[in-house]
């Protein structure tokens, strides 16, 4: 009778896969428009720096922004191909290139956003991983 015993994952390697499943619960939440689910997933002391805006800060003003930005769209979709995920200790960063496909409930046309972005991860106190820091560089691609 053979055993189907799986491999114990190494520290980083199990890190690795909490943080891409982070990331995977970001894309999911975004595409439900999901508020809360988003506030889940980041830091209380949260900074984002998008381009072409201040940056915002925090909880409370990452909710704001995502209150106000997704009843404007009927559909989102975010899409990500990380390029490299690093981690050090407490610590860890992954970038990538971004793609935001956005249709708007006006029924204009669909808006389409793709660029590089950096995030910073910070474990918490029961060893998860959420969003720290956060910046793209986004812009408008042309239409198909």
């Amino acid at each position: 009778m053979e055993s189907s015993a799986e491999f114990p994952q190494s520290g980083e390697e199990a890190d690795r896969n909490a943080i891409m499943a982070l990331l995977d619960q970001w894309h999911l939440a975004t595409r439900a428009k999901d508020t809360q689910a988003i506030l889940a997933l980041v830091t209380d002391d949260v900074v984002f720096l998008p381009p072409s805006m201040p940056p915002i800060k925090g909880k409370k003003e990452v909710g704001n922004m995502y209150r106000t930005f997704f009843p404007r769209y009927r559909e989102i979709n975010h899409e990500s191909i990380i390029e490299e995920v690093r981690i050090a200790a407490d610590w860890a960063f992954l970038w990538g290139i971004d793609e935001l496909r956005l249709t708007p409930e006006s029924g204009e046309p669909e808006i389409h956003l793709k660029g590089k972005g950096l995030s910073i991860l910070k474990r918490q106190f029961d060893g998860s991983w959420r969003f720290w820091r956060g910046i793209n560089n986004m812009t408008p691609q042309p239409p198909r």
